[in-house]
């Protein structure tokens, strides 16, 4: 990897941190202070942004929910495609090793299933009545 890609993927990662790490405060924030009774009371009390956010639950699932979960799924979607995208560790003769091994038990294991085809054909044939004679 190269020190641009590494560089990349540092900021994106900080942002990410940022972006969980602000949701976690928020959402502790509105739980933590959250009046069901009153709610001109929390927003008088909170403030605008968590009083807003105690009192509406769709801006609160968009605002704190909806980016973690989205954070988690592209990181792992990531995580499986660079996993699928991994290259071998294994040379070409190696490679190439291993693929004639294979092709020379695949041959092996035909002539044993024709000679095992054959052994039986054979005992299974009738005897001819000519050769009887």
């Amino acid at each position: 990897m190269d020190k641009k890609t590494k560089r990349i993927f540092i900021i994106v990662g900080a942002v990410e941190v940022a972006i969980l790490v602000f949701c976690l405060v928020v959402a502790i924030l509105v739980y933590s202070s959250f009046d069901a009774n009153d709610p001109a009371h929390s927003i008088a009390k909170n403030g605008a942004f968590i009083g807003t956010l105690q009192t509406n639950g769709v801006l609160l699932f968009f605002t704190i929910v909806f980016p973690a979960l989205l954070i988690f799924l592209v990181d792992g979607g990531y995580l499986i495609y660079y996993a699928v995208k991994r290259e071998s560790t294994l040379n070409e003769s190696e490679k190439s090793a291993i693929e004639e091994e294979a092709k020379r038990q695949a041959r092996e294991e035909v002539l044993k299933e024709l000679q095992a085809e054959h052994q039986k054909s054979a005992e299974n044939k009738p005897a001819d009545p000519a050769d009887k004679k």
